[in-house]
């Protein structure tokens, strides 16, 4: 696998923050703190580029909130300014990270989904006798913290990149060295990537020793 470099410069160039913020500002523009970043909006950007190199962006201002979807769970939302700044290192890194999952993973993925992840599974389920169903008990409260490192550090070698996500991690705990806040978008990603070596086993035992046929995309 071959680990990528650079992608800092590609972070901070002007156009990609810009994006990161219609992005993060899409559907809230009325809020007032979206209003108060758009009044200052050149301080902003350079600001964020400035924090980005410097590694020295606020992180970690969550505001937490209990949501039943059916379960209870705790949402962490960040300040707008952070979620900026997740936006604009997920735009380059994303795809990155994309291209590390199997076909198969739709959580929080584009063109994938709940919907479609259901369809997909009636497909499966006309295909084949048995089936696993199984969860995760407090899946993000659970990710440890250092496996989640070494596995960013096998596609990525920037170091500045590095250390924002080691920075990231360290912004939220629920035990020593371990969760990810459910509700931010850096979480989301890392969420797949940390269960995407379990993801490709799984596939491949299925496919090689299973009745399933190797799935059609």
């Amino acid at each position: 696998m071959k680990r990528l470099g650079h992608l800092m410069e590609q972070i901070v160039e002007r156009h990609n923050l810009e994006e990161a913020f219609w992005l993060a500002a899409r559907g809230k523009r009325d809020r007032q703190e979206v209003l108060a970043y758009m009044r200052d909006f050149q301080s902003e950007m350079e600001r964020l580029r400035e924090g980005l190199l410097a590694i020295d962006y606020p992180v970690g201002g969550f505001r937490s909130f209990l949501i039943r979807d059916p379960k209870l769970r705790e949402i962490n939302a960040a300040p707008f300014r952070e979620r900026v700044l997740h936006q604009a290192i997920m735009l380059v890194c994303g795809p990155v990270l994309e291209k590390s999952l199997i076909y198969d993973t739709y959580a929080c993925r584009k063109g994938k989904g709940q919907w479609a992840a259901v369809r997909r599974a009636e497909r499966f389920s006309n295909e084949s006798e048995f089936f696993l169903k199984f969860d995760i008990r407090k899946y993000f409260d659970s990710i440890h913290h250092e496996t989640l490192k070494a596995q960013l550090e096998r596609r990525f070698k920037d170091p500045f990149l590095l250390a924002w996500f080691d920075r990231i991690l360290h912004t939220y705990r629920t035990a020593s060295g371990r969760g990810l806040p459910i509700g931010s978008l850096i979480s989301q990603h890392l969420a797949n990537v940390y269960l995407s070596p379990l993801d490709h086993w799984v596939h491949a035992m299925v496919t090689t020793h299973g009745n399933l046929k190797k799935p059609r995309r």
